[in-house]
């Protein structure tokens, strides 16, 4: 792929040289140019510091040693006023303001986006540099005129492109970054210096960012107009003006009309009086009129007259709307949020959303009570006659569109492409010894997909994942990066189950929550997970209400622990399957989470697709989990005085009291189970059980060392 590059003098362009830009990488990551790309670091502070104390500022001259890099397009002898080529390459600017140490976080985030095709540090070390391939949705290159030797190139279409595109990319990385891009308008000679980055981020092979060209972006000649059939360019009020006009019309006729029910001369003055004080238009007026039935038989003549005296004379009080006090309130919250801010309602936090209707490019921020009463007291500024409870009666109403989080990203994740398995290759970043282990972790992912998009309404993702092994080797890194980053709001790293109404809430409003140190937690914890993995829906109170609702499930578990033999007993095993990793997990690759997600969504759309664990699975996992389960004194010390026995008489029926008398004799009073722990061992070891007159017990008898 080729760029341009630009020697510079004093500021000034030479002549353009269409380059490779593998060999500009290449560049970049070699020694030539890191003396002078530190020079300009160094002298860049500088700059800055006395630019703070007030100083004027001056010309780098170091940056001339730099060559000017052009991403868009490609130029030649030409000169800049002619391109060769448009190469649909977009430059980012994402500010770092802490420097190297920030550029090279960012540079990590922006290295998670499938979208991403070169990423450095800028020269002046507090910009990153962000390269994205951009294309119109069904590769559309409305620029490219003509074909053959007649073809040629239309630069204000592909400047239109570009400025698209900066939209489209600009909202999805300041939402990846946290923080507003630095952009302006696009034009073919926007670019940058040549910089000396050897850990600069490139994939050739980055997917290209689609673009939906924004038609409320287009430069019109008049605001709400339109052209007719022959081309004359009429006006239009748009939709929302025009519902204003017509509710505020038909208020004024139902208060005339009521006020003068029996007479239809008076209704038509008060008709045309209300109107006129309302600032509704007369011609408009004069024509709803006409199609009313209570006015109709006073005839076009009397009604165009009463409206054109009434119109004639002087008014100097402001527009009267004739809505009621509660009607006009909320119109004016609605035209106010319109004009101001977007608003969006997240079903999964269950809390609404917002952000400013300008030209920064914001991420959505929750609407909190601080935020509410800023746009309240803004609101105020205009103008506006409403107060908190009104905005936010409003806000927390259904006219506020939904928004699934979830939903939309997985979506948005396009087709799968087949190419691999993408699901199996992340679990191949885990060393292990368990063949099993990417068939097993295939299934639970579908399963924690499955679960999201609410596809199984009977049962919930039962299976918990438990990564066995040391400390350091990255065990809760690769649980993390299941999701990917724009997704990692709804990831948690632990789980309190102190707090039943926080778990619940975790529940539905997570998509994955990775136990830490399983080992850690008590008995009653434990069970309570156990608990929480077959429960399908959440039993939710929403803010500021005392009404509870049952809401769907969201979220999965996986868990890690440094204990060998996590589990305790032979009870539940199989719902959780242990993994005992061999080494460091390898999370140093990019991961493609627009394939793997596709991939599972791709899956389970089909008819016949497996994403849960059959019985014939969960033995298989019940037999594997028997190395890491931690034997009980009991287990180990029954089978040595004990052994089941096929003579089911009274004398051979042991109740577990009678076993743990017999084990009295045989341990110290400490070691001595409880009855509860040893019902547990008892049962784990599979003797027959029967029951006589009444009496419940096990069929054993003791062995003949043990009897004597």
């Amino acid at each position: 792929m080729k760029i341009t590059k630009l020697k510079t003098r004093y500021g000034e362009f030479g002549s353009p040289v269409s380059t490779d830009l593998e060999t500009i990488i290449e560049r970049m990551r070699s020694e030539d140019s890191k003396v002078a790309t530190e020079t300009i670091r160094r002298a860049a502070l500088q700059l800055r510091l006395m630019m703070e104390q007030g100083m004027p500022r001056y010309q780098l001259e170091d940056t001339d040693r730099l060559p000017y890099l052009l991403f868009s397009a490609t130029f030649g002898k030409g000169g800049l006023e002619h391109p060769n080529t448009f190469t649909r390459l977009l430059l980012l600017n994402i500010p770092c303001p802490k420097g190297m140490q920030s550029v090279n976080e960012m540079k990590q985030l922006v290295s998670q986006v499938p979208y991403t095709m070169l990423a450095f540090a800028g020269a002046s070390g507090v910009t990153l540099k962000v390269v994205v391939r951009c294309s119109y949705n069904g590769g559309a290159t409305p620029w490219v005129l003509g074909k053959g030797k007649s073809m040629s190139l239309d630069t204000s279409a592909y400047l239109t492109f570009l400025k698209d595109a900066q939209q489209s990319a600009a909202h999805l990385y300041a939402a990846l970054v946290q923080c507003d891009l630095i952009v302006g308008d696009p034009s073919l000679t926007m670019g940058c210096r040549l910089a000396h980055d050897p850990k600069l981020y490139y994939n050739p092979q980055a997917l290209e960012l689609p673009v939906i060209h924004d038609e409320a972006g287009v430069l019109r000649p008049y605001s709400g107009t339109k052209a007719d059939d022959d081309g004359t360019v009429v006006w239009y009020p748009d939709s929302d003006e025009q519902e204003r006009y017509k509710l505020e019309f038909y208020t004024c006729m139902k208060k005339a009309v009521d006020e003068c029910a029996d007479n239809a001369d008076h209704a038509l003055a008060l008709l045309a009086t209300y109107c006129y004080k309302a600032g509704l238009e007369e011609e408009a007026c004069i024509t709803r009129t006409l199609w009313d039935r209570h006015f109709k038989p006073l005839g076009d003549d009397l009604i165009r007259k009463v409206f054109r005296t009434t119109y004639d004379e002087p008014y100097d009080g402001k527009t009267l709307s004739q809505m009621n006090e509660k009607e006009r309130i909320i119109r004016s919250i609605e035209n106010f949020f319109r004009r101001r801010y977007q608003l969006r309602y997240n079903v999964v936090k269950q809390l609404t959303e917002f952000r400013p209707n300008n030209l920064t490019f914001r991420q959505w921020q929750p609407l909190t009570d601080r935020q509410l009463k800023s746009i309240v007291v803004e609101q105020m500024k205009e103008g506006g006659e409403s107060w908190m409870n009104d905005i936010r009666i409003y806000i927390e109403s259904a006219h506020i569109k939904e928004y699934n989080p979830v939903h939309e990203f997985l979506a948005g994740c396009g087709d799968w492409d087949r190419k691999a398995n993408y699901i199996e290759d992340f679990a191949r970043r885990l060393p292990t010894d368990y063949e099993l282990w990417p068939k097993y972790f295939h299934r639970w992912f579908l399963a924690m997909v499955a679960q999201a998009m609410n596809i199984n309404r009977d049962y919930g993702n039962s299976m918990v994942p438990m990564l066995i092994g040391g400390e350091g080797i990255k065990k809760s890194v690769f649980c993390k990066n299941i999701l990917p980053p724009s997704m990692r709001e709804y990831y948690m790293d632990d789980i309190k189950m102190q707090n039943a109404e926080q778990v619940e809430r975790v529940l539905g409003r997570m998509w994955l929550v990775c136990i830490d140190e399983f080992n850690a937690k008590t008995d009653r914890e434990q069970a309570k997970v156990k608990r929480l993995l077959t429960e399908k829906d959440v039993q939710m109170r929403k803010m500021r209400s005392s009404e509870y609702t049952m809401t769907p499930r969201l979220c999965s578990f996986i868990a890690t622990t440094n204990d060998p033999t996590p589990l305790s007993s032979a009870e539940g095993n199989r719902r959780y399957l242990c993994i005992e990793v061999k080494g460091e997990i390898d999370m140093t690759e990019r991961i493609n989470y627009k394939q793997m997600y596709a991939q599972a969504v791709a899956e389970l759309n089909q008819p016949d697709c497996l994403y849960w664990f059959t019985s014939e699975d969960e033995q298989v996992i019940r037999e594997h989990n028997q190395s890491y389960m931690e034997e009980s004194t009991s287990e180990g010390v029954l089978p040595g005085i004990f052994e089941p026995t096929t003579e089911h008489t009274k004398r051979n029926l042991w109740r577990v009291v009678d076993i743990q008398q017999e084990l009295s004799k045989h341990l110290s009073a400490k070691d001595v189970p409880s009855l509860k722990a040893l019902s547990v061992a008892v049962k784990a070891l599979r003797w027959p059980r029967g029951a006589n007159n009444g009496i419940r017990g096990y069929y054993l008898k003791l062995r003949k060392n043990d009897s004597q």
